[in-house]
């Protein structure tokens, strides 16, 4: 996986009953919460947590993910995720993960992330909130499929939803998971039965807070390989910015 074993964490986590779509398989919302926890705690074992970056004011914002998984396991499975951060950009540190369930290796995503200054509100360099630590070039697990996720134009599909307290995370922003959830509210029941959501890349562009209403919306797009694929947007009603935008790929279940 890379040479610098020191700096790969791995994390066991149990699939509980709650995290389970009607056909018994895991909802791919819930191993992005796992890829949202073992991150944390690599960044806090590494000495560049949450709390180290409040000393200096700044704090960590997930700029995008980009996950695939091979297939989606059910209740009981023990999923094994390593992770690591795998580059230092411009202005985006990036860091990539394998997971691996009972039959072997079954899904790997690659995310960046920008350290925004509490003052400013804008985004510092990493090396430098990081106090120019050496982060080495290494494999990647997945690299983002486009430069940027594309928009959608316009939906075929929509609904309105409005963000809970209960959807807040520690930063008084909507948790990142929960833009997922709400991207696939929109999603036709027919398709949501009929199909699974194998793999996504979310790209958040704004954050929002509990009591913002958005619209979500989707459409289907162009197939890609043996996947069918649909293009999301969510955006809050009372500026029309657009918060994420979103691609998914499905199969048939």
């Amino acid at each position: 996986m890379t040479n610098y074993s020191e700096l790969v964490f791995e994390q066991r986590y149990g699939i509980r009953s709650y995290e389970l779509l009607t056909d018994q398989s895991v909802f791919i919302a819930a191993i992005c919460n796992q890829l949202q926890d073992i991150a944390s705690a690599h960044a806090d074992s590494l000495g560049f947590g949450y709390a180290d970056l409040e000393q200096s004011g700044h704090f960590w914002v997930l700029a995008r993910l980009h996950i695939m998984t091979d297939r989606l396991p059910g209740y009981g499975t023990t999923l094994s995720i390593h992770t690591w951060p795998s580059a230092n950009e411009r202005l985006t540190a990036m860091r990539d993960f394998l997971i691996h369930d009972d039959k072997g290796p079954m899904g790997r995503a690659t995310t960046s992330w920008v350290t925004l200054n509490k003052e400013t509100h804008r985004a510092d360099p990493p090396d430098t909130v990081l106090d120019g630590r050496f982060i080495p070039e290494r494999d990647r697990a997945l690299t983002f499929p486009t430069k940027a996720v594309p928009r959608l134009k316009a939906g075929d599909h929509d609904v309105s939803l409005t963000a809970r307290r209960s959807d807040m995370d520690i930063n008084d922003h909507v948790n990142n998971v929960k833009y997922v959830e709400f991207c696939l509210e929109a999603v036709p029941q027919d398709w949501f039965a009929a199909k699974r959501c194998m793999g996504l890349d979310i790209q958040f562009r704004t954050e929002s807070r509990a009591g913002d209403e958005y619209v979500a919306a989707c459409s289907q797009t162009d197939d890609d390989n043996d996947y069918n694929t649909m293009l999301h947007s969510l955006t809050r009603t009372s500026d029309n910015k657009e918060i994420v935008r979103m691609r998914s790929w499905w199969t048939t279940r």
